[in-house]
């Protein structure tokens, strides 16, 4: 059997982890991979049991005999992970058997996708034993050379060890560059030794618990391959399009699978249709549409992006306030993605539109019923404690709210939905009565204190909810007084402060890099420095302006990208010494911007200690007033000086 063979040492490494903290660092690696090997979109639990010693040849032949018995034999995914291999004894093992699934369609045929694993805890020791496996003809067949085993050893004065072992006689573990022995040494057992040594391990799949990850994953590369590309190369918004169109094709996947879901299990035969409440560029709108479902996309400003759409993406420019006049009882699902003042109002929609409206909500700007939140948990984040908020309001709507985490290049993923309710159709009334009680509580003019005060405040609502407004103190946005939320407004001593700080702490780093020029000069180009690192460097009055701005400080160094690199979370100087100093995003603008060239100044000339890396005749930007030239004003082209600076440097 397969199982008995010999395993030898490939490396080892010292932890100040305990036994136990090595299985809850199993744990994490077996139930969540993906947050170490990044060609990974998560893993699949097939089965799991906890199975006497003597048994284990038996059920090992069953698994590898029938690989459809499903989750605990049932025949269905219904796991969504393991979280008791504490509870192992001397005289048991936990057997699982994992799916893992790959984030491309194009690194499955890069090894094994699934794998047997076997946690064994002995009194001094933790042996997990991976066999990784191939389906084929439906058998499971052990693909030896990629088996491996991490071993937790409790030696002495706490001197304990974690172990990667290999198959004896076994070769490399994976043409994978994420599976070979080599990465397994560099980075996951660092990574087990890290974790073992945590007093609390977060060991639960966090993100994307709604839904069946392998869908979703299949779902997410489909709408990339269709529609990535295109508008990345095509967007005319200022906005960077690698966030915006691929977080919107992620939250289009999840949304599509989600009712994929709902269709199965409520036996519906239609799409189901959506209105999305402050669409914004409306691409996900687009998105679902274009897959089939009907829907429409609301918001208070037009953008110019919406005319490269089709006639299937309806989109419509229109204020929406919080009224009888803006329910929708013909339509089956409610979208808040970053609806900022409608985003508490979302759960109310839906209830006040049908009994069987059903609602999506992405919360980002903190927004009360009719004025900006200021709520605050003691020992929550401010982030945390408005998501409570908004979890309470669906649930005083009479939904059953479900919380999940987005996997979208963002820092406000949590999302919640409400899909079914928690009382009988027949109790509408009295549900709606206590919406109105909440939403009046928490009305920013609720602040008298008198009976007569209060009854003339009672008779208000009851005007309000009787009629058609829900709330006299509601203000949508002023589209005409929307303000820049890129930093354009912050004041300019304190963005000259924040660059020039920011640029003498990057030119001081540790491992600077040091550029040999063409004609014979030294520039000095800096080190890395992460983000982290940068916040650290001013005061909380600061960094709170920048954060009005809707962006921080990090957005403020990306709208001077000629001077900064900002990527993977670390800030470094933009190498000008290179022929291509720019990202290839930056270059796929179809916009002409040579009309701009020596238009502003140089910062590295005026500013670099070793001057600009490029001479006066190479450098796009003007070196001193006598470089310098006016722009010629074209009116039929809408490009700005500024975005020639922050675009192309």
């Amino acid at each position: 059997m397969f199982y008995t063979k010999d395993f030898t040492l490939v490396s080892e490494k010292d932890t100040h982890g305990s036994k136990y903290g090595f299985i809850s660092s199993l744990t994490v690696w077996i139930n969540k991979p993906h947050v170490v090997n990044r060609r990974l979109c998560g893993a699949k639990i097939d089965y799991f049991a906890f199975i006497e010693e003597q048994q284990l040849s038996i059920k090992l032949s069953e698994l590898t005999n029938d690989i459809d018995l499903g989750v605990n034999g049932h025949g269905e995914h219904d796991l969504l992970e393991i979280d008791n291999l504490q509870g192992i004894t001397e005289n048991e093992v936990a057997v699982i058997l994992r799916k893992l699934i790959l984030k491309s369609a194009k690194d499955i045929n890069h090894g094994p996708q699934s794998e047997i694993i076997v946690v064994e805890n002995k009194e001094s020791c933790v042996i997990a034993s991976f066999y990784q496996i191939s389906r084929e003809d439906s058998k499971l067949n052990i693909l030896e050379p990629s088996s491996y085993q991490l071993v937790f050893i409790q030696g002495s004065d706490e001197s304990n060890k974690i172990q990667l072992k290999k198959l004896k006689d076994s070769e490399q573990a994976s043409n994978d560059d994420f599976g070979t022995f080599e990465w397994m040494t560099n980075t996951l057992l660092p990574k087990l030794c890290n974790w073992s040594a945590e007093s609390k391990l977060k060991t639960s799949v966090t993100s994307l618990r709604l839904i069946p990850i392998e869908e979703y994953s299949q779902k997410y590369q489909d709408l990339k391959e269709k529609y990535g590309k295109h508008f990345v190369q095509n967007w005319p918004e200022s906005t960077d399009p690698q966030k915006f169109v691929y977080e919107d094709i992620a939250i289009a996947s999840y949304l599509l699978i989600l009712w994929k879901k709902e269709r199965e299990k409520k036996k519906l035969e239609c799409l189901q249709s959506f209105v999305d409440l402050g669409c914004g560029n409306g691409l996900l709108v687009h998105l679902l549409a274009s897959e089939g479902h009907s829907g429409i996309g609301l918001d208070i400003r037009k953008r110019k992006i919406w005319n490269m759409y089709g006639k299937e993406t309806v989109l419509k420019e229109v204020t929406v306030t919080p009224s009888a006049e803006n329910t929708f009882p013909e339509y089956d699902w409610l979208i808040g993605n970053h609806s900022d003042e409608l985003t508490p109002w979302m759960p109310v929609f839906a209830a006040r539109s049908s009994y069987t409206c059903r609602y999506f909500v992405l919360p980002c700007c903190h927004f009360d019923f009719d004025c900006k939140f200021s709520g605050k948990q003691q020992g929550l984040s401010n982030y945390r404690t408005y998501l409570n908020f908004v979890k309470e309001v669906g649930e005083v709507c009479g939904f059953n709210v479900e919380e999940d985490t987005l996997r979208i290049p963002s820092t406000k993923r949590v999302c919640f939905i409400g899909q079914d309710r928690t009382y009988p159709k027949e109790e509408e009334s009295s549900i709606d009565d206590k919406r109105s009680i909440y939403i009046r509580t928490r009305s920013s003019s609720n602040q008298s204190s008198n009976s007569e005060a209060d009854d003339q405040h009672s008779a208000k609502y009851q005007k309000l909810d009787n009629g058609q407004k829900w709330s006299k103190e509601f203000e949508p946005r002023d589209q005409s007084k929307e303000k820049s939320r890129n930093c354009q407004n912050i004041d300019k001593d304190i963005k000259n402060l924040i660059i020039n700080t920011v640029f003498k702490k990057v030119l001081d780093c540790d491992k600077t890099e040091v550029r040999h020029l063409s004609d014979g000069r030294i520039w000095h180009k800096g080190g890395s420095l992460p983000l982290g690192e940068v916040v650290k460097l001013f005061e909380k009055d600061v960094l709170k302006q920048l954060k009005s701005e809707c962006g921080g400080l990090q957005t403020l160094l990306k709208n001077h990208n000629s001077i900064f690199h900002v990527s993977g979370g670390n800030v470094q100087l933009r190498d000008l010494s290179l022929d291509e100093p720019y990202s290839k995003k930056s270059q796929l603008s179809k916009k002409d911007k040579s009309q701009y060239f020596k238009t502003l100044q140089c910062w590295f000339y005026a500013n670099h200690p070793d001057g600009c890396p490029r001479t006066e005749v190479t450098c796009t930007f003007a070196h001193g007033e006598k470089d310098i030239k006016q722009i010629i004003c074209d009116k039929t082209n809408d490009l700005k000086a500024d975005d020639y600076s922050v675009d192309e440097g």
